[in-house]
């Protein structure tokens, strides 16, 4: 018989999966200068990643036939995973993906690499079709007030940690600070790594998920103090505005 599960690993997609942020990628090549400027707002934390998805889709070709080619083709996998999913799998560990990018290649690309079956849970935002033809961003797992996130990740991790596993979060953006600073554990790399040092938050760095595989699985613990944002409440803390 199996044993439960103990802990969670919650990870971002796009340049941690990935290699590459598939969808920065997409609005860099189609967006131009107006892209660079929305860009330029957010790595200066004056519009949220909610904001930055609506103005960057209206940039985006109608067809996303077109667009889920581009990220198939362009989609590379971190070393190590298709590991750490095996590994995950054998000591019973649940795998979630938490997205807020444009998020409707995630299946295709897992897919393509053979990666899909292995992970336990995707919660992502979609792109879509509106009536006019023209693309829209869903996003079913916001919070219910806060004008953040698209995806409240922040949420997945303390649901987890309610049902009495430690979460393990791994990421690489700026925007993964809301779910990793509610994390037992944080595995981050560039951006994230930085807003950890902002905050003075330890964390463990990493290069590939085979690093992953052997960093020590931690305790259940209380990270209300040092959280940006109250999945539970009323989202994003005053203190912090949009940062």
């Amino acid at each position: 018989m199996t044993a439960k599960a103990d802990y969670t690993y919650v990870i971002d997609f796009d340049g941690t999966i990935t290699t590459n942020d598939l969808s920065s990628e997409l609005a860099a090549h189609y967006g131009g200068p107006i892209y660079k400027e929305t860009e330029e707002r957010y790595r200066r934390r004056e519009i949220p990643i909610k904001e930055w998805l609506r103005q960057i889709v209206k940039l985006l070709p109608p067809d996303l036939e077109l667009l889920s080619g581009k990220s198939l083709q362009w989609a590379e996998i971190r070393p190590g995973f298709n590991d750490f999913l095996d590994n995950a799998r054998k000591m019973n560990s649940t795998v979630i993906i938490a997205s807020d990018g444009f998020g409707f290649y995630i299946e295709p690309v897992l897919e393509k690499y053979n990666l899909l079956e292995k992970v336990d849970c995707i919660y992502r935002n979609d792109t879509r079709t509106g009536e006019n033809g023209s693309l829209k961003v869903v996003t079913p797992h916001a919070h219910k007030t806060c004008s953040v996130c698209g995806n409240c990740k922040a949420s997945h991790v303390v649901r987890n940690k309610e049902a009495g596993k430690p979460v393990i979060y791994i990421g690489d953006g700026s925007n993964d600070r809301f779910g990793a600073f509610w994390s037992d554990r944080i595995c981050a790399r560039d951006r994230l790594a930085e807003a950890c040092k902002e905050h003075h938050l330890s964390y463990s760095s990493w290069d590939d998920f085979y690093d992953i595989i052997n960093f020590e699985k931690p305790e259940l613990k209380d990270c209300s103090d040092h959280s940006l944002c109250l999945p539970r409440g009323r989202g994003i803390k005053e203190e912090y505005g949009i940062k």
